[in-house]
């Protein structure tokens, strides 16, 4: 492959992505406001300056060679580094030591992301803080992206850990939870098939915990219950104060809300394995000080409630 040092430039990286993310050259031309053969013509050229063809047409579009996706994979990590450098810029010329973007699986975005965060401005309190709060997946491609400079979330085994870092914050069960005010709470002997007979909130249709829930339920003659599918905490316990529902939560943050008074957790063993809770972030991430103090933080939060 020819080098490209002093070729590429960022519309090339731009050019690329755009295509693949509109699936056609008509598509991203409007996208661009280019003409299609101006477009085309800067295809010619990223293949020329790279080495090779980039894009197929097929049927149903434009379709990345082996080549094209790497270079796609790379255009995505450099445009992040460009933005993430943008904004340190920004906040180091208003006084600031820099930022972080933090992302965080919803579930934990109430314990232990909030304690977490408090404690870091208080130590940090120069370094410009934003969270995301989201599913695993989508902010997996903000991680990869440079939208996020570090994770919290479950650390699945897809991961691949030659590509990402990641701090082990916790390893906890998943249980049942209702209100205080739920009949199930009033009982003072429960088994699962009580459970069954009131609706849930749980993990949405064909995903690894539903497919895992529902087989447990069945190889044990349960009927699976009235499930509404939702990974969103505030959403949970909005769903758990009508007094009726019950939510499979992590134990850890059901036991910091059963603390508060907001839930309380049924003796139910649940046989559904779960990764564990994890900071995580890109190794090649150049910038790292402030993920790895936040890293600390919450681990040490984490440690607290757990020796609590």
């Amino acid at each position: 492959m020819r080098p490209f040092q002093g070729k590429l430039r960022i519309r090339h990286l731009e050019t690329i992505l755009t295509i693949v993310d509109c699936g056609s050259v008509s598509k991203a031309s409007q996208q661009l406001h280019m003409t299609q053969s101006g477009l085309s013509r800067a295809i010619a050229e990223l293949e020329e300056i790279v080495g090779g063809r980039l894009f197929e047409r097929t049927g149903k579009g434009m379709t990345c060679t082996a080549l094209g996706e790497t270079m796609c994979r790379h255009a995505r990590i450099l445009l992040g580094d460009f933005a993430k450098a943008e904004t340190d810029m920004i906040a180091v010329s208003r006084g600031d030591l820099g930022s972080l973007a933090v992302g965080c699986f919803s579930m934990f975005s109430g314990w232990p992301l909030a304690e977490s965060v408090q404690r870091f401005r208080v130590q940090y309190p120069r370094v410009e803080l934003t969270v995301q709060v989201g599913m695993h997946e989508r902010m997996i491609e903000d991680l990869d992206s440079g939208r996020l400079d570090v994770l919290v979330s479950r650390s699945l085994p897809s991961l691949d850990s030659e590509i990402y870092r990641s701090v082990t914050l916790l390893d906890d069960a998943v249980i049942l939870a209702c209100s205080p005010g739920h009949p199930l709470a009033l009982s003072e002997r429960i088994g699962l098939a009580d459970c069954v007979a009131y609706p849930w909130v749980t993990a949405p249709p064909q995903t690894r915990v539903r497919t895992e829930l529902e087989s447990f339920l069945r190889q044990r003659e349960f009927a699976v219950p009235d499930v509404v599918g939702a990974l969103s905490l505030e959403f949970a316990l909005e769903m758990l104060a009508s007094g009726v529902y019950l939510c499979m939560l992590p134990r850890s943050v059901a036991m910091v809300h059963q603390a508060r008074g907001a839930v309380h957790v049924l003796p139910t063993v649940l046989e559904v394995e779960f990764p564990p809770l994890a900071a995580i972030w890109r190794r090649e991430r150049s910038s790292t000080r402030h993920i790895r103090e936040f890293a600390a933080v919450l681990a040490s939060v984490v440690e607290e409630h757990s020796s609590a």
